[in-house]
């Protein structure tokens, strides 16, 4: 090598690491390349792309880029692919040798390249990879269209030392573009993330984020409070708790970085929307409870009025009171913020369509929902849309008889009753005043009901199964022979002895009015502490 060539190459050396920017640093290896191969037709670099694993046209001379900007090499494909995949520099001895290592090359590629080269053939031609610390980023391809053999050994050497310079050149040129990226994208994000900040200091509300998200990724979202799954989903997330959806119109995958960036931040000022609103929200159910107590307290008129004003009623409407507890389960789950708010949202929708204005609060793990009755039958209406709506809960409801305001204090102490009544005998459906006997017995202390029933019933305890359907079926009919001696399918005299061996054993007369009714009495607590 003369000392022209090697006084050119510290040139080039000095001129590439002097530049950051990557087309200016491929733009110098053309050059270089071509002052120190004149005879060269084309000079060609490709460099590899990590995330379509392909080989692309970088920068080149003697060729249609407009053409060759289409091509796309696989690893091993043709020339270029079996170069940057061997990591070898080679010298073509023959034009055969060059058409083998191409004929890989596919159908779409071969026509781009073809018309890239302007449709003329190799006769002479060599690659070197250009390769830093194992790395390989892409190869130089040297073609002659014109003579055979025209590459000499010390051509592919210079082209070598090239290629390994500019190789160290690109890697500081890809850290210094990787920087830069992320520098703006911090800058971006940091901007977007002020934006949705801002909107949330000022109030703004969910609708103004996602118009804001929408107006940045230029693309369609939806917020959603149902539970949803898939690609285009991003859940709003606090802890464990999901607080919401953003539905959007393609998947989260495919959106640009600064784009996902945007959806976090926007799902991020959602949830503190939410979270926000939940607390005003549980405040809100405070003031309500307040305002209950308010009404079920000696108040003066005045404030009387400003609390069924603040409510929506009128001072002389009826109203009644519905307790609602979960059965085995609580009606929300009180690890979620949000559960108990949207529970109580759908419930306030409901009594909304059917044009009733509710007063709703809880205590403790109960709701309370005081209704303004209007007609018949829409408290139990309201009862069954519930039950509609929350098919996934199993509730207690426990009722109170309809009073005027000022007497709202016994419909609410009756429902509190039921929904107690209701969880001891596990009935799903308790209204006080419709209970009968039962209303008493329950307000009476167990123990002391367990001491009542033995008295009456110890010398018969415990009851087989045949006496307890016997003497049941026997109150059912009003104590009528022939009815219940039909319906158990026995003869009179069976039915009549087993009467008379129940008296007997107790020394009761099931015709003496009081010990009857005491029998019956010890009967249904029987039954029910053995239900």
């Amino acid at each position: 090598m003369d000392s022209y060539k090697m006084n050119k190459l510290l040139d080039i050396n000095k001129m590439l690491t002097a530049s950051l920017q990557l087309n200016e640093i491929l733009q110098n290896v053309i050059i270089a390349a071509s002052e120190l191969i004149e005879v060269s037709d084309v000079l060609i670099i490709y460099l590899y792309d990590e995330t379509s694993n392909t080989l692309y046209l970088a920068e080149g001379k003697g060729i249609d880029k407009a053409a060759l900007q289409q091509i796309a090499f696989a690893p091993g494909e043709s020339i270029a692919g079996k170069i940057f995949a061997d990591k070898q520099s080679k010298l073509f001895a023959s034009e055969a040798e060059i058409d083998y290592y191409m004929k890989n090359m596919t159908e779409e590629n071969y026509r781009h390249y073809f018309a890239g080269v302007h449709e003329q053939k190799i006769k002479s031609a060599f690659g070197v990879p250009i390769i830093n610390q194992d790395t390989c980023y892409g190869v130089v391809i040297v073609d002659n269209f014109r003579v055979d053999g025209v590459f000499t050994e010390e051509d592919r050497q210079i082209i070598e030392r090239i290629a390994d310079q500019s190789a160290i050149a690109i890697d500081h040129a890809y850290l210094y573009q990787a920087t830069k990226e992320k520098n703006e994208l911090l800058r971006k994000s940091i901007s977007i993330h002020n934006q949705f900040y801002q909107f949330i200091i000022e109030g703004r509300g969910i609708d103004h984020v996602l118009q804001l998200l929408e107006k940045i990724i230029h693309s369609k979202v939806t917020f959603m409070t149902d539970v949803q799954t898939g690609e285009t989903i991003f859940p709003i997330v606090r802890g464990q708790e999901a607080l919401g959806y953003l539905q959007l119109e393609r998947r989260v995958a495919d959106f640009t970085n600064i784009d996902q960036i945007a959806i976090e931040q926007a799902s991020l000022a959602i949830g503190l929307e939410l979270i926000k609103n939940n607390a005003l929200f549980e405040k809100e159910i405070q003031f309500r409870e307040a305002v209950f107590n308010q009404l079920t307290a000696s108040i003066s008129e005045r404030d009387l009025q400003q609390a069924i004003s603040y409510i929506g009623w009128e001072k002389d409407w009826q109203v009644q009171s519905l307790v609602l507890e979960g059965r085995e389960t609580p009606l929300w789950n009180i690890d979620q913020i949000i559960d108990k708010e949207r529970f109580i949202q759908a419930i306030e929708k409901l009594a909304q369509n059917m044009g009733i204005k509710p007063l709703i609060f809880t205590r403790a793990m109960q709701l309370v929902i005081i209704l303004p009755i209007f007609r018949s039958g829409v408290l139990q209406q309201f009862i069954n849309e519930i039950g509609q709506t929350s098919k996934d809960k199993q509730i207690y409801y426990g009722i109170g008889r309809a009073t005027s305001i000022k007497h709202l204090t016994i419909s609410f102490e009756e429902a509190l009753r039921s929904i107690g009544y209701a969880k001891q005998h596990q009935v799903e459906q308790v209204e006080y005043s419709m209970l009968g006997l039962e209303r008493l017995l329950h307000e009476v202390k167990d123990d002391t009901l367990t001491l009542f029933m033995q008295d009456k019933l110890n010398p018969l305890l415990p009851l087989d199964s045949v006496l307890l359907t016997t003497i049941q079926t026997f109150i059912a009919t009003n104590k009528n022979h022939k009815q219940t001696a039909a319906q158990l399918h026995i003869h009179p005299n069976t039915l009549y002895y087993r009467l008379k061996k129940m008296e007997q054993t107790l020394e009761v007369d099931f015709d003496n009015e009081k010990e009857w009714i005491d029998f019956v009495i010890a009967l249904q607590i029987y039954v029910s502490h053995h239900n």
